[in-house]
């Protein structure tokens, strides 16, 4: 009798202590931390975070506006943790073993240290380039970046890489590690299917060379397949495909590149941006709205956009073809198995401060690289 009472003792104690090492979320821990962009300063919102044991899903979380996660009830184990915006990650290993007298694992920062395949085709008057390289794409020896630059000028393969080009809004360009980087131009870029598909995101800023559009089929296979696109201003040349002129997504407003405005107040249409700017880099934005104030004197104007498959980012009053409306600004849509970024005014391209421009486009960067996982 005694040696029956001493194995269910046994018995009931193991089982006590195999279910105090499960996962039923009756544990005590927790993990915290704050996911950043590669620059190891800026934080990046709407993370998917996903905790793993022994390659089992356990828990899964978004970061806030500020970058910030938080997993609660845990148990004593070791555990595998990811964290991505689309395919800019990280991921680490945390073992609350590890822990004494304290119930919160705390990674503090964790910036982006696993990176998509990106192009960026040169434009004369939009250099998104100097917003990649300014949120930590870069080698931190050499200062190089951290993604191939293309010569949007170059069409004919000539690989005439030019480092200045005319207008005002490029001369604001003026970092040297920026000049194109590889062996083809954009004559070739657009022309290969093959060289497309080497890439995750693909940037094409406004000012490119526009003869080549009858390559922007290449493009909507592109994208059709998987690939991110992002496109500014007269770069929608190259979107007709996509858009099949207009009856899909978006149309564009003709007479072309009739917009005047220089200017606007637009109102922000997401509350996870609003705080992200407010929160992160004390930008202001009373009654919601920001000033936009990079657009060319000839822009171009979105007529119309599909609500049921486009997300509008701003909405502000402009100028265009004698006519004064509000009109969006900035979409973001799927196509296929694929995304795309549009906007109609650029990056200031100031390579010391990031002006609410600048934060703007960097934040509906990341958006896009999430644009399929949102979708799921």
């Amino acid at each position: 009798m005694k040696k029956s009472l001493a194995l269910l003792f046994v018995l009931v104690f193991a089982f006590s202590c195999s279910k105090e090492q499960s996962n039923d979320g009756s544990g005590d821990y927790s993990i915290t931390g704050k996911f950043l962009t590669p620059n190891g300063l800026d934080p990046v919102a709407k993370a998917n975070v996903k905790l793993y044991k022994d390659g089992t899903l356990i828990q899964d979380a978004l970061t806030d506006s500020e970058g910030n996660f938080i997993l609660n009830n845990l148990t004593k184990d070791s555990y595998e943790l990811s964290i991505s915006k689309g395919q800019f990650k990280t991921s680490t290993s945390v073992n609350l073993s590890d822990l004494i007298d304290a119930l919160t694992f705390n990674l503090d920062s964790l910036p982006i240290d696993q990176l998509p395949s990106i192009a960026v085709v040169t434009g004369s008057y939009d250099h998104i380039e100097e917003v990649l390289y300014n949120i930590g794409l870069v080698d931190p020896v050499t200062e190089e970046p951290l993604f191939d630059i293309i010569d949007g000028q170059d069409i004919a393969n000539r690989n005439v890489h030019h480092g200045h080009h005319q207008g005002n809004a490029s001369a604001k360009r003026t970092n040297p590690m920026l000049e194109p980087n590889v062996d083809f131009g954009f004559g070739e870029f657009i022309e290969s299917p093959t060289l497309l598909a080497n890439y995750d995101i693909i940037f094409l800023n406004c000012g490119l060379n526009e003869t080549k559009t009858d390559f922007g089929n290449n493009l909507n296979d592109y994208v059709s397949n998987g690939g991110l696109l992002y496109a500014t201003d007269w770069a929608y040349a190259y979107l007709n495909f996509i858009t099949q002129g207009g009856a899909d997504y978006l149309s564009f407003y003709s007479p072309e590149k009739s917009g005047t405005s220089l200017s606007t107040d637009a109102e922000v249409l997401d509350q996870t941006l609003i705080d992200w700017l407010d929160l992160n880099f004390g930008i202001q934005v009373p009654n919601a709205t920001v000033t936009i104030d990079e657009f060319l004197g000839g822009w171009q104007v979105v007529d119309t956009y599909d609500a049921a498959t486009v997300i509008p980012w701003l909405y502000g009053p402009v100028e265009y073809d004698g006519i004064s409306e509000s009109k969006h600004l900035a979409y973001t849509f799927l196509h296929g198995n694929g995304g795309v970024l549009y906007s109609s005014f650029h990056t200031e391209n100031n390579t010391t401060d990031a002006t609410t421009v600048e934060r703007l486009m960097q934040y509906m960067v990341f958006e896009l690289a999430d644009i399929k996982g949102e979708a799921e």
